[in-house]
C-alpha cells in the first residue's frame, strides 16, 4: 500500500501547471517517504498512510484548480 500511494503522488506531482510545484511535491513526496520508512508501529504507519491518501487527494484537487487558473484568459490579464 505504501509503495502504491507513492507512486500514485509522484505520479500526480507531474500533473500540476508549473515546474517548481511538481519539484516541490516530488522532493516533498520522497523525503517524507524516507522520513517514515523505518516506522513499525502499526498504528503510527496507518495514520501516515492516510495522511499520503488525504495529501494524494489534495494534489489532486490542487492540480486540477491550479491548471484550470492558469488556462484561463481572465488570470492571464492580471499577469
Amino acid at each position: 500500500r505504501a509503495l502504491s500511494l507513492y507512486r500514485q503522488l509522484l505520479r500526480a506531482s507531474q500533473t500540476m501547471p508549473t515546474p517548481n510545484r511538481r519539484n516541490y511535491i516530488k522532493q516533498k513526496t520522497q523525503s517524507e517517504f524516507r522520513k517514515h520508512a523505518s516506522l513499525t508501529d502499526e498504528e503510527e504507519i496507518d495514520f501516515q498512510l492516510r495522511l499520503a491518501d488525504t495529501n494524494l487527494d489534495t494534489v489532486l484537487v490542487q492540480a486540477e484548480h491550479l491548471s484550470r487558473l492558469f488556462n484561463d484568459p481572465e488570470y492571464q490579464n492580471y499577469n
